[in-house]
C-alpha cells in the first residue's frame, strides 16, 4: 500500500507559488538569495520526489533540484556557478537534447 498524496498536493501549483515567495523574499531581502533559492530547490525537489509514492518514475529535474539546492546550503559562495550549471543541464532536459 503506497502513501498518498493529499489532494491539495496535486491540484495545486505549489512550484509557482514557491517560485513567487522565493522571488519576493529575494526581492525585498536581497542578503538571504542563496538561502530562500536553496530551500526553494529543496521544496521542488521534494515535491518532484513525491510522485514516487503515486508509483510514477521520478523524473531527474526533481534530483537536479535537491542536490542543486543541498550544495547552495553547504557552499554559498559558489551560487553563481551552481545555478548556472542547474539552468544549463534542465534547458538540455526540457529542450531533449539528453534524454534520461
Amino acid at each position: 500500500m503506497g502513501m498518498e498524496i493529499p489532494a491539495f498536493l496535486t491540484n495545486w501549483p505549489l512550484q509557482s507559488v514557491l517560485a513567487i515567495v522565493a522571488g519576493v523574499v529575494i526581492l525585498l531581502v536581497p542578503r538571504v538569495l542563496s538561502y530562500a533559492l536553496s530551500i526553494y530547490l529543496l521544496a521542488v525537489g521534494v515535491l518532484g520526489l513525491l510522485v514516487f509514492f503515486q508509483g510514477q518514475s521520478v523524473r531527474p529535474q526533481a534530483v537536479i533540484a535537491l542536490v542543486a539546492g543541498v550544495v547552495i546550503l553547504i557552499k554559498p559562495t559558489i551560487l553563481n556557478y551552481v545555478v548556472g550549471i542547474y539552468l544549463i543541464v534542465i534547458g538540455v532536459l526540457e529542450a531533449g537534447i539528453i534524454r534520461v
